[in-house]
């Protein structure tokens, strides 16, 4: 009989990653809108059109975008431009199967040597999945730069 441990372990491991391409901009759009309503603590400022043209038009055109999916669903992506993650979302029904840190993985073993991202402070979960992966805090605002006006944190990883 199989452990709970070593189920998890399997459920972590089932996710490919591969280069996200144009026709992946409805499925990510639709895991960036469903994971960023669960920040309840954030104003909702865009519809999931909003969320579509973002995506396609500036995120696929100007970042390297890696999706995690699993059969022929994305449950995960990670949008990198230079050293900054400028976007790391997972579908609310896969968020602690390993996806997220899978990316994380795969952009660190990229020979890349340093990561740089900002994190809502609000954002508990997501501060504990950075700080457990080598992210540090290295610069804490007031939220007066972001769209939201949310207090924010600037996080690095470096190799």
């Amino acid at each position: 009989m199989m452990s709970v441990n070593t189920r998890l372990e399997l459920i972590k491991m089932a996710f490919t990653l591969r280069r996200a391409t144009v026709n992946d901009a409805d499925q990510i759009a639709n895991v960036y809108s469903a994971s960023f309503r669960l920040l309840t603590f954030l104003p909702t400022l865009h519809a999931t059109d909003e969320y579509r043209w973002f995506i396609a038009n500036v995120i696929l055109t100007e970042c390297e975008v890696t999706v995690a999916e699993e059969e022929t669903a994305i449950a995960a992506f990670l949008a990198l431009k230079g050293e900054e993650v400028r976007l790391l979302y997972t579908r609310p029904d896969r968020i602690g199967m390993g996806a997220g840190t899978q990316l994380i993985d795969a952009a660190k073993a990229s020979g890349i040597g340093a990561l740089e991202l900002w994190c809502f402070q609000a954002n508990e979960r997501a501060r504990r999945f950075y700080e457990a992966r080598g992210f540090r805090a290295i610069r804490f605002t007031d939220g007066a730069h972001n769209e939201e006006q949310m207090p924010d944190i600037r996080y690095r990883w470096e190799q």
